[in-house]
């Protein structure tokens, strides 16, 4: 949770703070998207390398390590440079929650991965809102630069915790760099993991380009203060984490893993094109927290998938490929809003999401299947009998 408060306690705050500051949409953009290119680059080879070095622990602290100095400098000098500088430190230090989750998923049967994994991703909703409350608090009664202070305290904290963490689970022989490589190849060569990352960037570009940028920037346009903004990205963190909560407890075993992505999806495509087309607070927060919910639906989902039938001496690196890919979003989500906001308008930026997640729901079946196969193939070298892969991979699946 101090994870998360470290990388996302300003984020309902930044855009609409720089916009009346007189900074271009455009460059808000930039700097908002920054942890998610930072993301980009660095998740994949932290994946692999950890694989190799077999100590998750020393890459998470030296992450963190990273906002204790940048929000500092950002406070003494707010300029876009030290701003995109210390958001860029934040997706350093994002790129490490592949590690996280293979800390965590080791505590746990394989066939429990999927599950563990929904698990773990209610750290991410109520560390964002505890960091909601904490900056919202200190922006409204003190200095509105001060909630940068956030991330350097939470990650200081987290920093301290992490000495705790007793890496016994990776006793194993390291595997050699050379060996990695090939798991990387194998992974890279895999079109499953390409195919589900693609649809996770679209459905996690939703939530940065709307939560984080247009939504804030649109609720400012309507009078709304540090305490409305709060509340509505805590009301979408609210229904985001009721959802994950559901996912592997009710929603996968009522109504499947499909089933449950398409629906969060065409939730997503409601919540985004409704909330321009209203001034009403009320029915924002209502829409705000449809997205939320639709969001943790959908993104439980492919979080899953991702991991579903990998052996555990790959699954860093599995992990580390999906997560890159679905960085894209991030980047990508707040860049084109600010570009979209900055020469057309904010009602055009909501709109394009909804057809991007019109593509996705219609895409999310066809994913599915391309898991499926890979878990028949990978079945069919231990099990002969290729009707018995048949039902161990859809067993598996399930």
């Amino acid at each position: 949770m101090l994870f998360f408060i470290c990388i996302h306690s300003i984020d309902a705050f930044l855009a609409p703070m720089l916009i009346s500051e007189g900074m271009q949409p455009e460059v808000v953009g930039m700097i908002m998207g920054a942890s998610g290119l930072a993301t980009l680059f660095i998740r994949f080879p932290i994946g692999i390398l950890s694989d190799v070095v077999k100590s998750r622990k020393i890459f998470i602290q030296v992450s963190l390590l990273l906002p204790m100095v940048t929000w500092p400098i950002a406070y003494l000098e707010p300029t876009a440079v030290t701003l995109y500088l210390a958001k860029a430190a934040d997706g350093f230090t994002a790129a490490t929650w592949v590690l996280y989750n293979i800390l965590f998923i080791r505590y746990f049967d394989k066939k429990d991965a999927p599950a563990a994994v929904a698990l773990l991703a209610l750290a991410g909703p109520l560390g964002v809102f505890l960091g909601n409350c904490i900056g919202g608090a200190l922006i409204h009664f003190f200095d509105k630069n001060i909630g940068y202070f956030v991330s350097s305290v939470s990650a200081l904290l987290a920093l301290i915790l992490t000495f705790r963490i007793k890496e016994f689970h990776d006793a194993a022989r390291a595997p050699t760099l050379k060996a990695c490589i090939k798991s990387a190849k194998r992974q890279l060569a895999d079109p499953s993991v390409w195919f589900i990352g693609l649809l996770a960037t679209i459905v996690i570009l939703v939530p940065f380009a709307t939560r984080d940028t247009l939504t804030p920037i649109y609720a400012q346009q309507l009078g709304a203060k540090a305490g409305i903004l709060t509340l509505l990205s805590n009301i979408h963190l609210i229904f985001y984490a009721l959802a994950i909560a559901m996912c592997s407890s009710v929603f996968y075993k009522r109504l499947g893993l499909v089933n449950t992505a398409v629906i969060g999806i065409i939730l997503q495509v409601i919540s985004s094109i409704g909330i321009p087309f209203t001034s009403n607070m009320y029915l924002i927060y209502f829409l705000q927290a449809m997205a939320g919910f639709s969001f943790g639906m959908a993104f439980a989902v492919f979080m899953s998938l991702s991991v579903v039938n990998t052996v555990e001496d790959e699954q860093s690196t599995r992990m580390g490929l999906f997560q890159t890919i679905y960085s894209v979003g991030m980047f990508v989500g707040p860049v084109a809003m600010g570009l979209m906001l900055q020469h057309i308008n904010l009602s055009s930026g909501y709109l394009m999401i909804g057809v991007l997640c019109v593509i996705a729901a219609f895409l999310t079946p066809m994913a599915a299947r391309s898991v499926e196969q890979r878990q028949i193939k990978a079945a069919q070298k231990n099990l002969p009998n290729v009707s018995s892969a048949q039902e161990y991979a859809n067993k598996t699946s399930q």
